[in-house]
């Protein structure tokens, strides 16, 4: 991947912390939930509750799709990624409370959403297959897709 293209991807990662997570569910159909999340490089992390619907869609199919879009006023100025990648639940304790630590520092108004028991807590890391970055500032429709 070139470097400018890098730099543009992780710079919306970084500058955005709510995603849209799309995983399948049991029926094959897609189901699409907004969530927290931070970044290391191109990696996406975020915790959600162990007994949630998005859980158990992953546990079946780890397979994720996520979309994020940068917040703006000025529609030429728009962007937005879409990656494709594979999810983890990340059972290392010591690992998995360094992220949630990172989260709740970032954001911390998601901790108003951690279960009561905080064995409840599932964090999940995403590792990037393929990516499309959308920059309106590059042209209307303007496209990079990026395999990995």
């Amino acid at each position: 991947m070139e470097e400018a293209l890098r730099a543009k991807i992780l710079d919306l990662l970084s500058s955005q912390h709510l995603m849209t997570l799309a995983t399948i569910r049991p029926d094959g159909y897609p189901q699409a939930t907004t969530v927290n999340y931070i970044n290391d490089g191109l990696t996406v992390y975020f915790a959600t509750d162990a007994a949630s619907q998005k859980v158990a869609n992953i546990t079946l199919n780890n397979k994720v799709s996520i979309a994020i879009t940068s917040q703006t006023e000025d529609f030429y100025r728009l962007s937005g990624l879409s990656m494709s990648g594979v999810a983890r639940r990340i059972l290392e304790k010591h690992i998995a409370d360094e992220i949630v630590l990172r989260l709740f520092s970032t954001l911390p108004q998601s901790k108003r959403y951690v279960p009561h028991d905080p064995e409840r807590l599932a964090v999940y890391l995403i590792t990037p297959v393929a990516m499309a970055l959308v920059d309106y500032a590059s042209g209307f429709g303007k496209r990079c897709l990026v395999e990995l």
